[in-house]
């Protein structure tokens, strides 16, 4: 097992070293130029296509409407509960959920489960949103790629009073397409699926009133996406490029924790195989 750096907390995140070098192996053997048509079945294309609005599309946009909530929030909790001079006496903690302070400042690392020893104090909105979710999907490092879907749409459904309630209910659908997909299994996205999970992850961009210009063109991409997308997945150039793209954003995700990493690991498993792949 290899570590990375120590993330603004402190706590340092482990990842095998095998998984990255699986996903170094699988993207250097796909092709960059020339390449022979490949047939992906319409289920596998859908799949694809899904993966990319995601990871490409509804986790930008979710970052661009999360941080200034969190942000505020964050600045808020220091005027009024004093949250980044706070210790084990003073803690913050709301009533409507249990804030896991193991999450920040190196803690479950340094103490166990010790917790009168834990450093409670809170340094940034980003160790704040932290607090709000399990200790396996609060390795990110800032409100950047790091900081998967998963993450984003858990922030807002955890944190009660902070979003309205239309957004918490289709982040809600949305983390059940994500984790349908997550799943790798590109038999089950037939015509159907594959239009209801654009509907939703639409009507939740909807419900973020992103400004006008940002909430246009997010919805302009989203619909190519729908109507373009699997068509346009009939040559292995075009494949390849996607799977790249597709790649390059799991790998910030495959870092944070074995659970995500085993997923993206048999997603990377069926791109290599080329007879589930390519429906031979």
């Amino acid at each position: 097992m290899e570590e990375e750096p120590s993330t603004s907390g402190g706590e340092k995140r482990s990842f095998p070293k095998e998984l990255l070098d699986k996903m170094d192996e699988t993207d250097a053997k796909l092709p960059r130029e020339e390449a022979t048509p490949a047939v992906f079945n319409e289920n596998q294309k859908r799949y694809l296509v899904v993966g990319v609005c995601l990871q490409s599309v509804i986790s930008p946009a979710l970052r661009k409407y999360v941080v200034p909530i969190l942000t505020s929030l964050y600045e808020e909790l220091t005027l009024r509960e004093k949250i980044d001079t706070q210790t084990f006496s003073t803690q913050y903690q709301p009533t409507y959920t249990f804030l896991n302070y193991e999450n920040i400042n190196n803690n479950k690392a340094m103490h166990g489960y010790q917790k009168t020893t834990y450093d409670y104090t809170i340094k940034s909105a980003v160790d704040l949103s932290k607090l709000f979710l399990q200790t396996h999907m609060a390795h990110y490092t800032g409100f950047d790629e790091t900081c998967d879907l998963s993450a984003l749409l858990g922030l807002v459904i955890n944190i009660d009073g902070q979003f309205p309630t239309a957004v918490m209910s289709y982040a809600e659908n949305v983390r059940d397409v994500w984790n349908e997909w997550a799943h790798c299994d590109p038999t089950i996205w037939d015509a159907v699926k594959y239009s209801d999970s654009f509907k939703l992850m639409t009507n939740l961009v909807k419900k973020l009133r992103l400004c006008s210009t940002e909430e246009s063109q997010t919805l302009l991409e989203i619909e190519k996406l729908e109507i373009d997308g699997p068509s346009s997945l009939n040559d292995k150039n075009k494949i390849c490029r996607l799977l790249h793209g597709l790649v390059k954003s799991l790998k910030h995700v495959a870092k944070e924790t074995d659970n995500t990493s085993a997923k993206i690991k048999r997603l990377l498993d069926k791109v290599e195989n080329k007879d589930t792949l390519l429906g031979r």
